[in-house]
């Protein structure tokens, strides 16, 4: 067994179909999970270490009919960012096998069927995923989790309940609805003790889900006055736009990294469609 488990990881490795393809089994999951992975350019020929996004629905499943998956957006717009002078990244894409039961920390039966396994995903992201990451690839400590939808208040959960194993967490229209005053008690109870995490970004658009823009600018009040000072945080809402944005990830990660100087937080007509916190509270 143990032969057929080192061939089936090779395959993984190997094997044209999927060059950016690991597989990885989980314990807490009791399931087999598999993770995309893209390193970045010049990585084989250095050792230096690098930042590392993990990408929640990172998997090679669309989410939308038409749309490209959210792994093949992302690694465009990592190398056009890295091209502009943001840092080159790792990028790690988390595959999904039900997304409400992963992504959910309740049941919520008028809304999804199913639902409520985020602690024991949240559990494998940290415990077995991560560790398997770093083990791997020459991760540096700037570690950012991504998610958009579910995936959002997923990243806010992680944020509240979760270990802190993230150095900078990015909530993409994070359907807060879903547990909108659980969150807030988590959020307060977690941040009554310090913390090592650098950065929250909460994006989403003017015009998203009633379970997004409902709720997310009350719990942000609730919260801002309790995070860490040195917690650099920020809300935006995007004018005109839906829900997931598109360019989420790339106002992410310049708000990321525009504290070292590396890239511009937000670039041409993104400043004229953006309400930040500021305008809110």
């Amino acid at each position: 067994m143990a032969a057929a488990g080192a061939f089936i990881l090779a395959w993984s490795w190997l094997n044209p179909r999927h060059p950016e393809r690991v597989d990885i089994h989980s314990k807490v999951l009791g399931e087999n999970r598999y993770i995309l992975f893209r390193l970045p350019p010049g990585y084989t020929s250095g050792k230096k270490f690098y930042p590392l996004v993990v990408l929640l629905d990172g998997g090679d499943q669309k989410q939308f009919s038409g749309d490209k998956t959210l792994y093949s957006r992302s690694k465009e717009v990592l190398s056009r960012l890295e091209a502009e002078g943001l840092p080159p990244l790792i990028l790690a894409g988390i595959a999904n096998r039900d997304r409400e039961r992963d992504m959910t920390p309740v049941r919520r039966p008028d809304i999804y069927a199913g639902g409520g396994g985020a602690a024991a995903f949240m559990e494998f992201i940290e415990t077995e995923a991560l560790p398997f990451i770093t083990k791997r690839w020459r991760v540096g400590p700037t570690r950012i989790l991504y998610g958009e939808s579910y995936g959002g208040l997923f990243t806010l959960d992680a944020l509240a309940r979760g270990r802190q194993v993230f150095s900078d967490y990015i909530a993409v229209s994070p359907t807060v609805g879903v547990w909108p005053q659980g969150l807030a008690d988590s959020l307060r109870r977690r941040f009554w003790k310090s913390s090592k995490v650098r950065s929250l970004y909460i994006v989403y658009g003017e015009r998203d889900a009633p379970l997004v823009s409902q709720y997310t600018i009350p719990l942000f009040r609730k919260i801002d006055g309790i995070l860490p000072s040195r917690m650099r945080r920020r809300l935006v809402i995007l004018a005109g736009q839906g829900h997931n944005p598109v360019n989420s990830l790339e106002l992410g990660l310049r708000f990321v990294f525009a504290e070292a100087g590396s890239v511009r937080e937000s670039s041409g007509a993104a400043d004229e469609n953006i309400r930040n916190r500021n305008d809110l509270l």
